[in-house]
């Protein structure tokens, strides 16, 4: 009697990425009758946990803006203001069994004083990433049925894990500071790694502040810090031989400045929240049927193809990229201060011989004063292309982040402005797997048997032992013994003997 065993395999999926615009306005308290001009907005975007249903991912998040301008007096100034923003991405390829990490990232920003206030709007893109675990059935062999096993090596995540990293850092100036007109905190990832019962992270954070010193001159100082870390996501199942991949977004951040009048030198305190999402991945081998057949039944195999995705090492990379910005003519005797709020977009990624070739922009805002001592601010652009130098394969479905930091400049001629700036690449490698499960076996009645116990049958040109055993409906261990000479592949030459017990 036809009785075969199913097993279920659980297997790590990739869904996909989707995605919106939303536009986010803001109105200062500023009037905009007392602003000469706007040096540079800068935004900074958080979101929170996303809520995932049928056919629906709802998000929510905050963006923060950091404005600076020149007040009718000729003053440098700063305002901050804010707003909270939520959304729903509607898709048919979702379900509540789906995971979806949420990040949003600001693709335009600018001020306006052509109201009343000073207002600030923003386009955001809110990105979510889609991951899943399908359950698959897989014959693995069963009673009256013989079976072609081969060893099926699986990913299954164990679910994801979440952290929180605080950070503050103090640290002095020997010049005073008159206001904080640009500051931010980005954290990188570097490597990850499973450990016992937990997730490790190591990355950096990347303190960024443009400040603006005391005195009469308006000088404006651009100040980095690099801050190392190591953050422990707990997973109680995570073991060392597992891989494990997370994700870090910046959850809050802010600046204190402390002033001593009498030495002229300010200490800056820098908090900053980091959340991270990890997952470590189990791999276990399972032999599974690719073909079966019945020595007493006809059957009919209903396969099934599947894919799943193996989460590759993590790895980082650190460029120095360095290029021409084409700007409006600058008047003679002008000089360049600082550089902020730097952005890498990338806009392609390509595998090459020499590894993946990435493309993409920087920009940023420099601020200069010319020769009247007005200062004001220009928009910079870069293009660049890196090749991330084949230390990790270029494999398929690769998703690269890149964040642009410590950015200095210098004017070369009144219309180019040499721009260099440190870019840093997170690289998370994914490998597609296919392969084939039988879903289903069909019987389809009792076989035909021949009617002779010894039978002498002739071999095809180029049978294995399984094609052999079965195209006659015989075990292949039955064949091996009445053939022990056969070799395989066979050459067609060949005359195959089959002894059936039973028959007349």
């Amino acid at each position: 009697m036809l009785q075969p065993v199913f097993e279920k395999i659980n297997l790590n999926q990739k869904g996909g990425n989707l995605s919106e615009q939303i536009k986010v306005e803001v109105k200062t308290d500023v009037r905009a009758d007392g602003v000469r001009g706007i040096l540079s907005v800068s935004p900074w975007v958080t979101t929170n946990d996303a809520e995932v249903s049928t056919a629906k991912i709802a998000y929510g998040g905050k963006i923060i803006f950091y404005v600076s301008y020149v007040d009718d007096s000729g003053n440098i100034r700063k305002c901050e203001c804010g707003s909270e923003f939520a959304g729903v991405i509607k898709s048919d390829a979702v379900d509540g069994a789906c995971r979806a990490y949420v990040t949003a990232t600001v693709e335009k920003c600018d001020g306006d004083t052509s109201g009343a206030y000073l207002s600030v709007s923003a386009i955001v893109n809110v990105r979510a990433e889609i991951t899943a675990c399908s359950t698959v059935s897989a014959l693995v062999g069963g009673d009256g049925i013989i079976v072609k096993n081969e060893e099926l090596n699986c990913t299954s995540g164990l679910g994801a894990r979440q952290g929180v990293y605080p950070i503050e850092e103090e640290f002095e100036l020997n010049y005073p500071v008159e206001e904080v007109l640009f500051h931010r905190a980005d954290g990188i990832i570097t490597a990850v790694q499973s450990g016992v019962g937990c997730i490790i992270v190591d990355g950096e954070v990347l303190l960024s502040l443009v400040l603006l010193q005391k005195g009469d001159k308006n000088d404006i100082i651009r100040e980095n810090r690099s801050l190392p870390y190591r953050m422990e996501i707990e997973c109680e199942e995570a073991m060392p031989n597992m891989q494990a991949v997370a994700r870090v977004k910046e959850k809050s951040f802010k600046t204190d400045i402390a002033v001593d009048e009498d030495s002229g030198k300010s200490v800056v305190t820098a908090s900053a929240t980091l959340s991270f999402i990890g997952e470590a991945f189990n791999e276990s081998n399972l032999s599974v049927a690719q073909d079966a057949f019945s020595t007493e039944t006809e059957v009919e195999l209903v396969k099934e193809e599947h894919s799943y995705y193996k989460p590759c090492e993590i790895r980082g990379y650190s460029a120095v990229i360095k290029g021409r910005a084409q700007t409006a003519e600058l008047d003679v005797g002008t000089a360049l201060l600082a550089v902020g709020g730097e952005k890498a977009i990338v806009i392609s990624s390509n595998c090459t011989d020499q590894g993946i070739c990435v493309t993409g922009v920087i920009s940023a805002v420099a601020y200069f004063r010319n020769g009247d001592g007005k200062v004001f601010s220009r928009k910079l652009e870069v293009p660049f292309e890196n090749v991330l130098d084949g230390s990790f394969d270029c494999l398929e479905h690769t998703e690269i982040c890149v964040k642009a930091e410590k950015a200095t400049a210098k004017i070369v001629t009144l219309t180019e402005v040499e721009v260099e700036t440190q870019a840093f690449f997170t690289v998370y490698p994914v490998e597609k797997r296919c392969y084939k499960t039988v879903k289903e076996i069909k019987s389809l009645g009792a076989k035909v048997k021949p009617d002779h116990a010894i039978s002498v049958y002739i071999a095809q040109e180029g049978e294995d032992l399984w094609s052999l055993s079965k195209r006659l409906s015989v075990c292949p261990d039955g064949v091996v013994q009445l053939n022990s000479d056969l070799q395989f592949p066979l050459t067609g030459k060949e005359r195959i003997v089959i002894y059936r017990k039973g028959n007349n």
